[in-house]
């Protein structure tokens, strides 16, 4: 059920503006001093900046990022201050809350967020989809974010985000890209994914507002975004004014604690190890862990800079790309890693042999190549632990803390590592340590071609996510790509589900995340959204040793049956 700060009855508005003094000195065009930050392949975002009065660069003030609407997009770098401008020039307000303010533009033909319009019975209805690397202009604001953060005078624990429509939106995807970055966030008839509010739930405190007669953006937009904060535990505010079109942000700019209430959010200091981002910097070095035959091996390995930390909890981590491709270091894995590794973690993010490159991975794939494709991965990821395991102090590795973590393939290759017998490797298959035992481990739509093979000497800690209508690697119990029997690549594969079933049977530690009414894309998503979920799971599951089974539904329907009784989606 909704908390919200509903108002009631008739919206007075109107009366209440001119208790509200707008008195100012300056105009907005004269206040806000015209800027352009330059980013990559020569983009170029204007935006205007207010500084408190008498700013002195030696001391830190709050930083405030107000993101515009979409009829106020171009290059002239001033149209952004249509609405809000006067907001922070009010009379007194500079004085009770001194703050550096930002207005960026969007470009003319972007937009600060992805977005689809859908037709549905319902009318039109706004889809978030949320990708790695942001749009255009969000990538330019992502750049200047960073260098005022890096400038000095940037109160980190101080930092906010305001925005009205299609800012709005933004507010909503800032917070999500940045949760352990933003003090508080006022998003104003805007809306976003409500997969992403778990991210920032409870983190990042928000004040949302809509007018439930908006025809522009639906109130059902903000409507759903706080449900879904509030389902994940979040600390959210919300005022909708009854009768109010898209202009809500008249209203909420007229809210006398709408200032109060911002500026007296603060994020507290950094947290735990290993659960919280701590560390501001990532290093990075490529080493080469094998060669065979024509294929370099190499690994990725990053660790926090200035950790004094020598026996850390180590990551090896896998990527997907059904044997035939994927990097070790493309931008979405790399963004993973490093996040990882600002928690305190070491992470090594390997290559390994695509035998199946420019070949089918499908039903016409024998079932026996595939076979010898897990053998020959399963051979990789225990020559990269051995390398690892022999560095053990130079690298500053706890051995008896390695986790793998794989996706889609990577998920595959790792199951099979951890689950067959010497009798089903190949013979060239390297030994691992007699007395070694990996810690635990996160599979993201892999599977494994039994999971009778998990006894309860071999279960350790298990992290499972899984889309439910995943077509290529089934959730339960069902052919690899769902091949027909009579096709050359049948062979029967046992998903997360399925692993999930074996671990209750045997009473061990396991987590399932199904995602409902997803396909493969889940084998990607949780990297990007349950970054701290995962990071949790390492923590208290792995190294602490605490007990857990849990099988949680997510996803985009809300009668998931997480993976009881038959396929929800498929064959």
């Amino acid at each position: 059920m909704l908390s919200t700060l509903r108002q009631l009855g008739k919206w007075l508005g109107v009366l209440l503006f001119p208790a509200l003094s707008t008195a100012q000195v300056v105009t907005p065009e004269e206040a806000y001093e015209a800027k352009y930050f330059e980013g990559k392949q020569g983009w170029q975002l204007p935006y205007r900046i207010l500084y408190p009065k008498n700013f002195d660069a030696t001391k830190q003030y709050p930083l405030v990022f107000m993101m515009h609407g979409s009829g106020e997009r171009g290059n002239d770098n001033t149209l952004q201050l249509t609405h809000g401008a006067n907001l922070f020039l009010r009379a007194g307000v500079r004085d009770s809350f001194p703050a550096i303010v930002v207005f960026p533009q969007c470009a003319e033909r972007d937009y600060w967020v992805a977005i689809n319009r859908v037709k549905s019975a319902a009318g039109m209805q706004l889809d978030f989809p949320f990708n790695e690397l942001a749009q255009p202009s969000m990538q330019l604001v992502e750049g200047l974010l960073a260098e005022l953060l890096n400038s000095g005078y940037v109160d980190k624990c101080r930092v906010y985000a305001m925005g009205l429509s299609m800012g709005g939106m933004a507010t909503f995807e800032l917070v999500a890209r940045y949760p352990d970055l933003f003090a508080a966030a006022i998003p104003i008839c805007g809306g976003s994914n409500p997969l992403l509010a778990g991210l920032y739930a409870q983190k990042v405190p928000l004040w949302v507002f809509h007018g439930d007669a908006d025809n522009v953006v639906d109130v059902s937009n903000s409507r759903t975004m706080v449900a879904a904060i509030e389902a994940n535990g979040g600390q959210v505010k919300y005022t909708e004014y009854p009768g109010v079109g898209h202009n809500s942000w008249d209203p909420a700019f007229a809210e006398k604690e709408l200032l109060p209430w911002l500026f007296s959010q603060q994020r507290k200091p950094a947290g735990k190890r290993y659960v919280n981002p701590l560390f501001d910097g990532v290093s990075k070095e490529t080493y080469t862990y094998a060669v065979k035959g024509k294929d370099t091996l190499k690994l990725d390995w990053y660790c926090p800079i200035d950790d004094t930390e020598i026996a850390r909890p180590t990551i090896l981590y896998i990527h997907g790309g059904g044997f035939s491709g994927g990097q070790r270091d493309d931008a979405e894995t790399e963004a993973f890693v490093r996040d990882m590794a600002s928690r305190g973690y070491a992470v090594a993010s390997m290559s390994y042999r695509l035998t199946l490159k420019g070949l089918s991975f499908s039903c016409d794939q024998t079932a026996e190549k595939k076979i010898e494709t897990f053998q020959l991965a399963v051979e990789d990821i225990r020559s990269a632990t051995n390398y690892l395991l022999d560095r053990e102090k130079e690298l500053g590795i706890d051995p008896n803390k390695i986790v793998l973590i794989g996706s889609s393939a990577g998920g595959e290759a790792l199951l099979h590592a951890l689950f067959w017998k010497e009798s089903q490797l190949l013979r060239t298959c390297p030994k691992l340590p007699k007395r070694f035992r990996y810690a635990g481990f996160v599979n993201m739509a892999g599977a494994v071609v039994t999971s009778a093979k998990i006894t309860s000497d071999n279960a350790i800690p298990a992290l499972l996510f899984h889309g439910t209508c995943d077509r290529l690697v089934p959730f339960k119990t069902a052919s690899h790509h769902y091949c027909k029997k009579r096709n050359p690549g049948y062979l029967k594969l046992q998903g997360s589900f399925s692993i999930a079933e074996q671990y209750h049977k045997l009473d061990k530690t396991y987590a399932l995340y199904a995602g409902c009414g997803i396909g493969h894309e889940w084998a990607s998503i949780p990297q990007i959204i349950f970054r701290q979920q995962i990071a949790d799971f390492i923590y208290h599951q792995v190294i602490k040793g605490e007990f857990r089974q849990e099988r949680i539904a997510t996803g985009l329907t809300h009668d998931c049956e997480q993976g009881s009784g038959e396929p929800v989606c498929g064959e």
